[in-house]
């Protein structure tokens, strides 16, 4: 009795689906729509392929003045073109054998030779031109017949979600899915995927249409040459619309909008052949969905009720939550565990650590707004999920990891160096997500709240001097003046100022090497920022005078011959500039080590003094030949 009432229910609801489709091909819209879909160019078979081959998610595409012609839409600016083939023939003047056109035959001339005459002629040719989808436009909404979603809410929401996942034959999951699609049953991975976020009806129309597909439309390999397997295309979805429309209808939830234009749109014309062919398939899968709905929302809806009824008769208690079995740290390596046979309590707890990572970072981001984090909040909330042994591994660990960063104040990361944290596995539960200035406020309150803080010693009462006790007290019959001589404190002590180290004054080889590293840093921070983009480049000069000094850039330290001589400080910008922090250009500390010199002794640097000064020769006495008279 009750399968005659629910095939009697269906034959009403797709009479009166047949009956809407036809009213839509005849109505108004209908016509604007065809009016306006005749306007865009059927693309050939290779431009076709260039369309999905650049921008696989266009639906509709025109040139540049064609959306401003034709569909009083813009092209948005920065908008990329997408590259396809136009025909382009052109004009030619081509010699050719004059025919007679009596004859059909070339006309001879007098001296026995084919006549010949000038022709112009069409060549075909190509060019490349750009065309816009429907995405990269903007203004006039263009005439659809399909409505962009469905809103509203469904009675009993939960529980009847609950009811077509039991009736699904493959499991139903939310994702964000691409492209703009709702949802999608995938037969080689045997599950339905429903896009996350939509209304309560557009969800449940969305979900019983899928689990249409995986009904009527799955491949069976064991079955050879199925009657479902020939059908194309339309004839399936068609047939899995009607039959979410047709289910929607028997437990009151309307879609008329939705269905009646998405049937349209499928449909080969104003027969609907395929929804007439499939009706029979249509009327007993609807009918089979609502009996196994029915029975599965019945035990559901009974099911809540009685644990509504307990709820009610249960005296109000305060909430408690139950502390679940604390996994316990594990501070060995993987291969430690292997010989050691404790690969699940290795496993379990990176597995917890990771978890505990998730939730800090969903605490951070649930609990900042207006440029302000309720530290005490987030941490309150993680400590209800996790032990505060297991949240000082994690936090301790991303501070390790993080030591680079001049975000973090110096006394939480000597902090983090007190807990003892295997570096295997560590990027794994490292709080990355929020910026490092929220972490580290998150670390403040943690420690606040978890650590004991110390005990404030009281301040002792100051032994007062016995003189001015005296003199309060009127008990003075003398008074010695003592005069001590002090000294400027701005004024340091010869000895001392000879002690203090001498600041280095670079060199003018220094100064050199120092620039070009800068302007290797120069360049690498570009890249690191902008990626190919980058606009500046370091010079070959640069490259070339580093390499002929021997200089190497190694993490933070700029080396000279495998000896320090620059320390790096890198900075961050404190905002994020296209979702990242920007890197600054850093400061060089020199950090070469000075060589001492010892003095020599007074005989060598008379030795050296001697070997200097040039040997004094003696002058070369002349012969002088007199003549005496």
């Amino acid at each position: 009795m009750a399968e005659n009432k629910n095939a009697q229910q269906v034959r009403e609801i797709t009479d009166k689906l047949e009956q809407g489709i036809k009213e839509l091909f005849e109505s108004e819209r209908f016509k604007e729509y065809l009016r306006t879909m005749s306007k865009f160019y059927n693309y050939s078979f290779n431009n076709t392929l260039l369309i999905a081959m650049q921008k696989p998610e266009a639906t509709y595409v025109a040139g540049y003045t064609s959306w401003q012609r034709n569909f009083d839409r813009q092209v948005m600016k920065g908008e990329k073109g997408i590259k396809i083939l136009a025909p382009a023939p052109y004009k030619a003047q081509e010699e050719r054998e004059k025919i007679d056109p009596a004859t059909q035959k070339p006309v001879i001339g007098a001296d026995g030779k084919a006549v010949t005459e000038t022709v112009e002629v069409l060549r075909p040719a190509f060019k490349v031109v750009s065309v816009f989808d429907v995405s990269q436009t903007d203004g006039k909404e263009l005439p659809d017949i399909i409505v962009d979603e469905l809103k509203g809410t469904v009675e009993n929401y939960e529980a009847f979600f609950d009811a077509l996942k039991q009736e699904s034959p493959v499991p139903i999951s939310f994702e964000d899915i691409p492209g703009g699609a709702k949802g999608f049953f995938s037969p080689v991975e045997s599950r339905i995927a429903i896009q996350e976020g939509m209304s309560e009806i557009q969800t449940v129309k969305t979900a019983i249409h899928e689990i249409a597909h995986a009904k009527l439309h799955a491949v069976k390999p064991d079955e050879k040459a199925a009657p479902e397997d020939k059908k194309d295309r339309h004839t399936k979805e068609v047939e899995a619309e009607s039959v979410a429309y047709t289910v929607c209808q028997r437990y009151g939830i309307e879609t008329s909008d939705y269905s009646f234009g998405y049937i349209a749109g499928w449909s080969s014309g104003k027969e609907t052949k395929e929804l007439k062919s499939s009706l029979d398939t249509i009327r007993k899968t609807a009918a089979e969905m609502i009996e196994g709905i029915d029975g599965k929302l019945k035990v559901l809806l009974a099911e809540k009720a009685q644990s509504a009824e307990k709820e009610a008769e249960a005296p109000a208690k305060e909430a408690i939550l139950e502390e679940k079995p604390e996994v316990p740290i594990y501070r060995e390596t993987a291969n430690y565990a292997y010989e050691a046979g404790e690969l699940e309590s290795y496993r379990a707890s990176l597995a917890a650590n990771v978890e505990c990572r998730r939730a800090i970072e969903a605490a951070i981001s649930s609990n900042y707004g207006d440029n302000r984090l309720d530290a005490d909040a987030a941490v309150k909330s993680v400590l209800e999920q996790f032990s505060p042994e297991r949240v000082r591994y994690v936090l301790a660990n991303t501070i390790q990891q993080k030591d680079f960063d001049g975000r973090i104040p110096q006394p939480l990361k000597e902090w983090a160096k007190t807990v003892d944290v295997c570096p295997e596995n560590a990027s794994r539960f490292l709080v990355d997500k929020p910026n490092p200035g929220l972490t580290a406020l998150f670390v403040d309150a943690f420690r606040q709240q978890t650590e004991p803080q110390k005990e404030v010693m009281p301040e002792k009462t100051e032994e007062r001097d016995p003189e001015v006790v005296a003199w309060e007290n009127d008990e003075i019959t003398s008074i010695e003046v003592k005069t001590v001589e002090v000294k400027p404190p701005f004024a340091p002590l010869p000895e001392e100022a000879a002690k203090a180290p001498k600041a280095h004054r670079l060199t003018a080889e220094e100064k050199e090497i120092k620039a070009a590293v800068m302007d290797t840093l120069k360049g690498q921070i570009a890249y690191n920022n902008d990626g190919m983009r980058a606009s500046y480049r370091a010079s070959n000069h640069s490259f070339n005078l580093l390499a002929r000094n021997g200089i190497r850039i190694e993490g933070n330290t700029v080396t000279q011959n495998g000896e320090p001589l620059f320390k790096i400080h890198r900075r961050h910008a404190a905002r994020k500039t296209q979702g990242c922090y920007r890197e600054l250009m850093p400061t060089l500390e020199y950090v070469r080590q000075e060589q001492k010199q010892e003095k020599p002794s007074i005989r060598d640097q008379l030795r050296t003094a001697a070997k200097q000064q040039p040997e004094k020769k003696s002058p070369v006495k002349s012969k002088t030949h007199d003549m005496e008279l």
